[in-house]
């Protein structure tokens, strides 16, 4: 029974970390970069990426086996969890497709 309490907070931040890894994504892929960032920033970039992605790995095993019943950020953490994931993918190739891709981390 202690570990519910612990638990319970796993599926909300999955959701709020898979939600901010998707919206920033498509914030990525559809709106143009406007200047080069400064030289450490494309490197922070990845990391930051990267641990968030790392963090979704640390939070779903702890979210419980979604039931009809269940509250939303619980039955919908096996797609946030798989659209997070993909989303640093695009994000990860988009930095290192191409030169301004790697400064801008915008596809256009």
């Amino acid at each position: 029974m202690a570990d519910t309490g612990k638990n319970a907070k796993a599926p909300i931040a999955l959701a709020v970390i898979s939600g901010y890894l998707i919206l920033r994504c498509l914030w990525r892929v559809f709106i143009p970069g406007s200047e080069y960032a400064l030289p450490p920033w494309p490197i922070l970039s990845l990391i930051f990426d990267t641990l968030l992605m790392a963090s979704l790995f640390i939070f779903k095993p702890q979210v419980p086996v979604a039931r009809p019943d269940d509250p939303v950020q619980i039955r919908y953490a096996t797609p946030l969890f798989m659209g997070g994931i993909v989303a640093t993918a695009i994000m990860v190739l988009i930095r290192i497709s191409s030169d301004k891709g790697w400064w801008t981390g915008h596809m256009m």
